[in-house]
């Protein structure tokens, strides 16, 4: 999400979180009205504030906000206004939040998101190309050499702090391209069509290597009682799926397109996780460490 992009989503979370906490009841439609905005972005917005905790009810298709009490409020906002600053929108999203009055002197949150700088014009281009479903034409640098391409942009995506857009190229073949490695675009008049899975898919994806156009296959994983209790808070996939056992160990099940969406992730978490099956799996992240 870019800095214009996390701007204007913070500005409505915040001010949708200032008419909760002021009592008011709000339908999609109202959110759709207020903020000019569709009606699944209304959904959006409502399921973002669900998932970070807040006590959203519904009533007679009215969404209203079950109150906490002030530290956790104070606690909320400290903690937006700490990501705010390490996506680099701080002068933009600190003026609404002081207007909310919801700051104290001190803030005890620190976040660390290293996030690649990305010029404002090239998001713009690239936005612009996504809502109106037209081809680009680019030149992309690949292994110091630039190459010709034109690609139908669908989403663009951070992953590790590194922006991507998330395409089509003209074989209609998924790919992920590295927006710093654009080195010239244009949008053209040609416009595109794209199945609505393939939209939905990508919400899926956990790092470049997913792919919404392929067959996803389940891996299945041994957790331990430590990898247990630290996937169960972040997980690692929308996918993820814990049976827990009766020694606080866990199995755990994943959907996932391409290996390498779950290699790096084991690396990280041995002798924690084990990869119960696919066999082949298994067998190539113990081939890895031994040749490591």
């Amino acid at each position: 999400m870019k800095a214009k992009e996390y701007t204007k989503t913070l500005s409505i979370l915040l001010d949708l979180i200032n008419r909760f906490y002021a009592g008011e009841s709000l339908s999609t439609t109202d959110i759709e009205n207020i903020y000019g905005i569709s009606k699944r972005s209304a959904q959006r917005y409502i399921n973002y504030l669900k998932e970070a905790g807040f006590n959203i009810k519904s009533k007679s298709r009215k969404y209203y906000l079950e109150n906490i009490i002030d530290d956790e409020k104070e606690m909320i906002f400290e903690a937006v206004e700490s990501i705010a600053k390490n996506a680099g929108i701080e002068k933009e999203i600190l003026p609404l939040l002081k207007q909310l009055k919801l700051i104290s002197e001190e803030n005890v949150f620190y976040s660390k998101l290293d996030i690649e700088k990305i010029e404002p014009f090239t998001f713009k281009k690239i936005e612009e190309a996504i809502k109106n479903r037209k081809i680009i034409k680019m030149k992309y640098k690949m292994d110091n050499e630039l190459y010709d391409m034109d690609i139908k942009p669908l989403k663009i995506s951070n992953f590790d702090g590194y922006w991507y857009v998330n395409a089509l190229n003209h074989k209609n073949k998924y790919r992920t391209y590295h927006i710093k490695s654009i080195k010239h675009l244009e949008i053209t008049d040609k416009s595109f069509e794209v199945k609505e899975d393939i939209l939905k898919n990508l919400d899926k994806a956990v790092n470049i290597w997913f792919d919404p156009t392929a067959e996803p296959f389940i891996v299945e994983l041994f957790a331990d009682e430590y990898a247990t209790k630290y996937l169960e808070r972040i997980p690692i996939s929308k996918t993820q799926k814990i049976i827990k056992n009766s020694d606080d160990t866990s199995t755990i099940y994943l959907e996932i397109t391409h290996e390498n969406e779950i290699i790096r992730k084991l690396l990280m978490w041995i002798p924690n996780l084990k990869v119960i099956s696919p066999k082949w799996l298994d067998e190539k992240i113990r081939k890895m460490i031994k040749e490591y």
